[in-house]
């Protein structure tokens, strides 16, 4: 009897070992990340105990808990994979890093990284403290951040390639709030960020965004064909200009203010400007 109830014991240990050291799932299927699923690893196949949590099957991933990693130099989430979905359900990536007016510690490590991978989308919480991007997503192509709120980064807020950000907040970071070598950039609040705060290049439509305090300027192209929409944006207070677009672009209905390098400028010939503060 004594020996049944040892092997019990031990099997049930067994059970309770193995849960912990694989991925839970929500009742939709998607599977869920919090901080002892990272630590353990096994979220998708390659993916080692510890951080990075590497995600390497399409799919639909959330978080059930705050991530909160070592130090500057560790990345939260890498993703390896097209078509992903991370939904940080309203809790935060969370880093060492923090930036004030005068100094911002950097280091290697993002909140939610990409290289090379298109379709991702991620919604729905705050990255903080990581000693490089928020967001990061190289060359990627079609992929969405929306509801991200970016802020005390070592680097850029949120960087991608031709994609969308939409309802974002990004403030405090190190480089610029948000970082896009094209695709579409709405309704975002931007703010007191160390560089720009939006830097695009070329082929962008900027919409309805509020720029102000950042160390450079609200808006820069820095890209030399243009071909990009600036409308309905307001930039006041910025370090450089408000605006600084490259021809031939749209601007219209823009609102540029009180900004210490100039309110609006369009580099090249080509751009229409009309209802702007200030005309033209």
């Amino acid at each position: 009897m004594k020996t049944l109830k040892l092997h019990l014991r031990w099997m049930n240990s067994l059970v309770v070992c193995v849960a912990l050291a694989l991925p839970l799932y929500a009742v939709d299927g998607v599977v869920l990340i919090n901080q002892n699923v990272a630590l353990a690893g096994n979220v998708t196949p390659g993916d080692t105990p510890g951080f990075p949590v590497t995600i390497s099957v399409t799919g639909s991933y959330k978080l059930s808990g705050n991530l909160t990693v070592p130090d500057a130099n560790t990345t939260a989430i890498l993703i390896n994979a097209d078509d992903v979905t991370i939904d940080l359900n309203g809790f935060s990536i969370i880093g060492p890093t923090v930036c004030g007016e005068l100094s911002c510690p950097t280091g290697s490590g993002n909140g939610i990284a990409a290289f090379f991978h298109s379709h991702l989308t991620v919604l729905n919480g705050v990255i903080r403290g990581m000693g490089s991007s928020g967001v990061f997503f190289e060359s990627s192509v079609s992929s969405r951040v929306e509801k991200i709120h970016a802020y005390s980064n070592g680097s850029d807020g949120i960087t991608l390639g031709i994609d969308i950000v939409t309802s974002c907040t990004a403030d405090l970071n190190g480089g610029d709030g948000i970082n896009v070598v094209g695709g579409q950039v709405s309704d975002n609040l931007v703010f007191k960020n160390r560089g720009n705060g939006i830097s695009l290049f070329n082929h962008a439509v900027v919409t309805n965004n509020l720029f102000f305090f950042n160390g450079k300027s609200g808006i820069v192209d820095v890209g030399t064909i243009g071909g990009s929409l600036f409308s309905g944006n307001s930039a006041s207070s910025n370090g450089a200009a408000g605006i600084s677009a490259v021809c031939p672009s749209l601007i219209t209905g823009n609102s540029a203010l009180g900004n210490f390098g100039g309110n609006i400028f369009a580099g090249g010939s080509g751009c229409v400007r009309v209802n702007n503060s200030p005309a033209p």
